[in-house]
């Protein structure tokens, strides 16, 4: 039972980190910023598909890869979304935009600790 426990509270971070991405791009919209990378529609749709696909395999697959598969994507999307805080910063510091690049990349922060948390043995 408490491996279905880490299963569903990553996935779930998985979730909430692709609701905060989807934030992020809506409001960079909203407020026409020009000097931060706005992805387009193929590139957004492209990585909120492959967020819900981790969310999905998550929950499919057995623990030894699955806790590979977060720390190694939850690595990834944390040094994308850093990269993304720090040209968001300095580039357009509006306080809603950063706070949703600031709660993705906790979002991957928390992914990667829980995969790195998961018990190697079952109780």
């Amino acid at each position: 039972m408490e491996e279905l426990s880490y299963k569903v509270r990553l996935s779930a971070l998985w979730i909430m980190h692709m609701v905060a991405f989807f934030a992020y791009r809506t409001i960079a919209i909203s407020e026409s910023a020009t000097e931060v990378t706005v992805l387009s529609n193929n590139e957004l749709a492209s990585v909120l598909l492959l967020l819900m696909v981790f969310a999905f395999l998550t929950l499919l697959l057995g623990r030894r890869i699955n806790r590979l598969m977060n720390i190694i994507a939850g690595a990834i999307f944390a040094i994308a979304f850093l990269a993304m805080f720090i040209d968001g910063i300095t580039a357009y510091p509006s306080s809603p935009f950063n706070l949703m690049m600031g709660a993705a990349l906790v979002l991957m922060a928390s992914v990667i600790w829980l995969a790195v948390r998961w018990p190697k043995r079952q109780p």
